[in-house]
Parts: C-alpha cells; sequence; structure tokens
C-alpha cells in the first residue's frame, strides 16, 4: 500500500511530528511505501519529494509593520491555499497513493488539500493532535488569563478578537475568527475526511461536544519504539520534569508544591518562556532543591529519565495524550500527573503513577511526599508502568489497528468508485 503522509513540518517539532515519523517506520517495516507532503523549511529531514513542497511561511514576524504588509499573504496561506492544493495535485497524480493520513495542516498548508484528495478519490485518515477544529488558537485555554476556556466549543469563534487568546492581539484573534467561521461553514473537514483518529478519548469527547466528526471518531493511542526504551527500576534520588517550559505546563504549582518537600531534589529539564519566571520563583523562596538542566536529548535525557524516582506531569491545559507520559513508562517510572485532558487515560491510579487536581499544589504536595516516602512502591509501579507501555503502546498492536482503518477506507472508496461506473 503506498500511503501519503502530510504534516505541515518535516521535522520533529513537536508530539504530532514525532508520532508522523513513528508512523512511517511502522508502516515502512510492514512493507508499505510512504510518500511526505508538507511546508519546505531549512530543518527538514532529506526527502526526494520536497520539490513538490509548499514554500516556507515565517508566521512569527518581528514588527506590527511586517505583519499588516504580510497580512493577505498569511490569510490566503491560512484559509485556502490555493499553491498547496496545486502541489498536493501534482504529486497525487505522479504517485498514485491509496491513502492519505493527515497530521497538523493549519495555517501552513491549509485544509484546501482536503480538495485535492478529494479530486482523486484518496480516502482520507487525521490524526488529531490538537484542538484546533473546536478552537481556533488549537489549546481550549487562554494563555493571557492562563485558564481552560471552553467558549468557542460551540462554534461561536468570535471570541479570540475579545480574549485576545492567540499571541495577546486582536487582530491575530480576527483571523483566526474568520478562518474557523469560514472552515466550518464549508464544512471542509466533515466532507472530506473519512476517519478522526483520536489519540485520546477526552479530545473525541470535545469533538463530539462541539459536533464535529459525529460517527467519524476512532480512538488509539500513540506508539512510541519500545525497544529504544531500555527501562531501569532503580532511583537516582530525585524527582523529574521533562518537557517545555511554560505557563500551561502547570510548573508553578509544582514549584509550590516543592516548597513543602525541601527534601526531594527535583530536576527540572527543557527551556521555553516561563523559563526566567520559574528560576525567580526558586531564587526567592531559596529553594536549593530545584535544579535547572536545560534542554536535553538523545542519551542525556535517556540518563535522566532513566534514574530518576518518579516523573511529574502536571499540566493545567488540556493536554491531549503528552508522549512524556509514554516515554517515562516505557523507562519504567511511575507518573505523577494532573486529573484533566487526556492524561488520566494512561495512568492506572496506584498502579502506575498517581493523579491530583490540575493547580492543587496541596494536594500534588501529598502526592509527590507519598510516592518518596516508599520507595517499596517505585519498582512495583515502575514494572507496571512498563508492561502497560509493552501492551499498549507498541509498534505492532498500533500497526494492527491503523492498517485495519486503511484497508477498511480502502474497500469502502473501492466499493463506492465501483457503484459510481455501474451507474454511469
Amino acid at each position: 500500500m503506498k500511503i501519503l503522509m502530510i504534516d505541515k513540518y518535516y521535522f520533529v517539532k513537536g508530539g504530532a511530528e514525532r508520532y508522523l515519523f513513528e508512523l512511517t517506520e511502522v508502516l515502512q517495516t510492514n512493507g508499505h511505501t510512504v510518500v511526505p507532503f508538507g511546508m519546505k523549511h531549512p530543518d527538514n529531514f532529506a526527502t526526494e519529494f520536497e520539490s513538490h513542497f509548499v514554500d516556507n511561511i515565517d508566521y512569527e514576524l518581528d514588527s506590527t509593520l511586517q505583519k499588516a504588509a504580510h497580512f493577505f499573504k498569511i490569510a490566503g496561506r491560512m484559509i485556502y491555499s490555493l499553491d498547496a492544493r496545486r502541489r498536493l495535485e501534482a504529486l497525487v497524480a505522479e504517485e498514485q497513493p491509496d491513502i492519505a493520513h493527515l497530521h497538523m495542516i493549519d495555517h501552513q498548508l491549509s485544509p484546501s488539500i482536503l480538495h485535492a484528495l478529494k479530486k482523486y478519490k484518496i480516502p482520507v485518515i487525521q490524526t488529531v493532535h490538537q484542538y484546533k477544529l473546536v478552537c481556533p488558537n488549537y489549546r481550549l485555554y487562554n494563555p493571557r488569563t492562563a485558564q481552560i476556556c471552553e467558549k468557542c466549543l460551540r462554534g461561536n469563534f468570535y471570541h479570540p478578537i475579545f480574549e485576545r487568546c492567540h499571541k495577546d492581539s486582536a487582530a491575530a484573534g480576527l483571523l483566526l475568527a474568520i478562518e474557523s467561521y469560514l472552515h466550518r461553514w464549508m464544512k471542509i473537514y466533515e466532507r472530506n475526511i473519512d476517519i478522526f483518529h483520536v489519540p485520546s478519548r477526552f479530545m473525541g469527547e470535545k469533538m463530539r461536544q462541539a459536533g464535529v466528526g459525529r460517527g467519524k471518531i476512532r480512538h488509539c493511542p500513540y506508539t512510541i519504539k519500545m525497544d529504544k526504551f531500555t527501562p531501569n527500576y532503580k532511583s537516582g534520588g530525585y524527582a523529574l520534569y521533562f518537557g517545555r517550559l511554560s505557563d500551561e505546563k502547570g510548573l508553578l504549582t509544582l514549584l509550590r508544591a516543592m516548597r513543602n518537600l525541601p527534601e526531594v531534589p527535583l530536576r527540572v529539564v527543557g527551556n521555553g518562556p516561563q523559563e526566567h519566571e520559574l528560576k525567580n520563583f526558586v531564587q526567592r523562596y531559596e529553594m536549593d532543591n530545584i535544579s535547572f538542566f536545560g534542554k536535553k536529548s538523545g542519551a542525556e535525557l535517556a540518563r535522566l529519565v532513566q534514574e530518576a524516582n518518579f516523573v511529574v506531569v502536571p499540566s493545567e491545559w488540556y493536554d491531549n495524550s503528552p508522549l512524556v507520559i509514554y516515554e517515562s513508562m516505557a523507562y519504567g517510572k511511575p507518573v505523577i500527573a494532573a486529573r484533566l485532558g487526556g492524561m488520566p487515560e494512561l495512568i492506572r491510579e496506584s498502579e502506575t503513577g498517581l493523579l491530583f487536581d490540575a493547580g492543587n499544589a496541596e494536594q500534588l504536595t501529598e502526592k509527590i511526599r507519598f510516592l518518596w516516602d516508599r520507595p517499596e512502591l517505585l519498582e512495583q509501579f515502575g514494572r507496571a508502568a512498563r508492561a502497560k507501555a509493552e501492551q499498549e503502546f507498541d509498534p505492532a498492536a498500533h500497526y494492527e489497528i491503523i492498517y485495519d482503518w486503511y484497508r477498511e477506507l480502502l474497500a469502502a472508496h473501492t466499493g463506492a468508485r465501483a457503484k459510481a461506473l455501474v451507474s454511469s
């Protein structure tokens, strides 16, 4: 089978791309051909198909004048990109794929590409990594107020203008509102996507609440290469956070909890816009038990996770299905996570980890203290976490589910084409 794999980035920018490349390798290992489509970018992995990719566009412009000068170019790319549609049509005509699997396509590619796939009667599945289909700013969270926000869930997409929930800008909010209203009016996703793959049931429920994808939503967790994660059930004497340092990740709540636990060392691994604020908090309260390690990857990151007692994931937004939990469990580490979004689906309470109410520093303190004071549970929880990861995240099991969906779609589309030929 030949699968067209589509994402705006062809490098690992985030969890969506991590999954894209994991899935690509799984499919290729099982004898399938994968053809990528995305945006040209200096960080892209090498591919013979990049000549078909759309040109790079930078939304992170420095000044208001620059943003105004590029407004129509930006709006055109976001709302309906004729160039992306033409380029994809040329690739489809040349490669004749059997299935298209979409990931993140908004803004840099736009859903215009769905019409290219419809033209050639290509079955389409989309993995829904973020809340873009129900929330113009992707997150059901307003970074300006640091609060979860569901005001647009029922289709009232004007809220970003007044809430300034994207780049703290009413103008940016206006553009998002126009984009969302137009795409909803066109029903461009609903009419052209056959299966919406959600990695968490929570994501599927939010889509149903918004009236999106009814009857087309299928659940399956992400997959990770389990053989690349060597578990370690011993403990190095510290708790660990690793990931982006930003307000929605709940790190201030974690630091407030750690103020009550001076005997527990916490290592914070990662970088992001909140880094300076977090370091100031630690300095202000003279928290000698907190160490910042900056961004780490590869063997360095693996060692930090493997030697931790447990990992804390204190997110205060609707985290869909965070890969940090997958990886921690694959390394045989218990996870203490917020009871929010898709996170509780990944953790068996008091078996592979612990849950606490998001934003509740006192409760988080209790959970950390409970696990820290019971070293005999660390290996027990860790082994259970690894076993769950092997059962639910293994590539072989994931492939069977995804491939069954592919075959189902292909059979349905083949039948529809045959009926059309008979009737004509």
